[in-house]
């Protein structure tokens, strides 16, 4: 019998898409021992046009005109910055890894510096806590039962979001394709977790998860600052975070990266501590085994020495013994702002809340598939594409 799971995040914690470009770049972002970068940001300089690489590095790109010149980055690699003359073949980068160096040898006091760091970010983001920012962009969930593809989802949404994280957004176009399974799990509103989980709390309480960053922040974690990033856009300190021992409430643990002269806020890697936030509803002859959660959030310099939101990922892994049996479920989302906008799109924002249900609304409308192929913003891997042929010969996306 399937388990139903439903999501209840215990703290308070597609956007419209431009007109099909003339232009289409496709390429892939490669280290320096040919290996792909996933999720490594590729933009236009000057420009608010960007997308994201795939898990397998690759990517793809509408512009306008060429030549163009393009921005690839990705932390812990040196950014790279290369003109577009020709889109005959797909591009090749390769991104240098950045320097490292050890807390000891480029600080004196790395214990007080990680501290000062994260004390300095919270008081960043709370003085802009009210301010409100707007843009477009992508979601993509699939879900996996026992290795195989059973659910895949894309979105797109105009997103209204602050420093805590996402707070309203817009459901223009979706996709999403199910296969009948009799085990596993359904994820209900998987998407919640990645809108209502904030990295930044103006109000930390007992009763929400406790974050890395906020007025409370050096009295319910330890801070160890682990390595610091060199590049040519500056140094970023790696910080480890821990919830302290006596704490007595749910909280993230994970690594903060912070720009080590702005205390610019860059990325948040976080584990969830997800069986503190969600209830588990079981079959007959199904218990839980082991359930984990990951998440993590990336920003680019907005404003000076601010940041914004950029991606949101997460992934998270239930096994369940069914009749003596593993029964593995994995969920991975992917949210990416392909796109700014200087103000609001729309005035219908949805509240994000727990009960916002995606896949609810992504079943309602009819699938067309012209439209995705042709304004395609995030390269589907070899994987995905044979997912999504697959579902559509079987006609499991939406409405035909």
């Amino acid at each position: 019998m399937k388990s139903v799971l439903l999501l209840l995040v215990i703290c308070l914690l597609g956007g419209r898409v431009a007109q099909a470009q003339q232009v289409l770049l496709k390429g892939r972002v490669l280290d320096e021992k040919n290996q792909p970068i996933p999720y490594a940001g590729v933009g236009v300089v000057g420009a608010e046009v960007g997308t994201a690489t795939n898990e397998a590095g690759e990517f793809l790109l509408r512009v306008p005109r060429l030549p163009q010149q393009l921005r690839v980055g990705s932390l812990g690699f040196e950014p790279a910055t290369l003109t577009v003359t020709t889109a005959v073949e797909p591009l090749v980068i390769r991104l240098k890894t950045s320097l490292v160096a050890l807390p000891e040898v480029r600080v004196r006091n790395p214990g007080q510096l990680a501290i000062e760091l994260v004390q300095r970010a919270s008081a960043k983001l709370a003085r802009h806590q009210r301010e409100s920012m707007y843009g477009q962009a992508f979601y993509r969930q699939k879900q996996r039962h026992n290795g195989r593809y059973t659910e895949f989802m894309d979105a797109f949404y105009d997103v209204r979001f602050t420093v805590e994280g996402v707070s309203g957004w817009l459901l223009t176009q979706a996709r999403y394709g199910q296969v009948a399974e009799e085990t596993g799990v359904d994820m209900m509103n998987f998407s919640a977790a990645m809108r209502l989980i904030p990295v930044f709390d103006p109000k930390p309480s007992p009763r929400k998860v406790a974050v890395p960053l906020g007025p409370r922040a050096t009295e319910q974690f330890t801070f160890q600052l682990r390595e610091v990033l060199r590049g040519e856009a500056g140094e970023v300190a790696v910080i480890d975070f821990r919830p302290r021992p006596d704490l007595g409430q749910s909280a993230l643990s994970g690594t903060l990266y912070l720009d080590l002269r702005s205390a610019a806020l860059r990325r948040v890697e976080s584990q969830v501590p997800i069986a503190d936030l969600m209830s588990l509803q079981f079959g007959e002859g199904t218990s839980l085994d082991s359930q984990d959660m990951r998440l993590t959030a990336d920003f680019v310099p907005y404003q000076d020495t601010l940041s914004q939101l950029r991606a949101v990922r997460a992934e998270q892994r239930i096994v369940l013994q069914y009749q003596g049996r593993p029964d593995t479920t994995t969920v991975s989302g992917n949210l990416f702002f392909y796109s700014y906008a200087k103000g609001a799109n729309t005035k219908g924002y949805k509240s994000t809340g727990v009960n916002y249900n995606d896949l609810r609304q992504a079943r309602k409308g009819p699938y067309e598939p012209e439209f995705w192929r042709s304004r395609e913003v995030l390269r589907a891997s070899p994987a995905e594409e044979r997912v999504i042929r697959d579902m559509e010969q079987q006609q499991a996306f939406g409405a035909f």
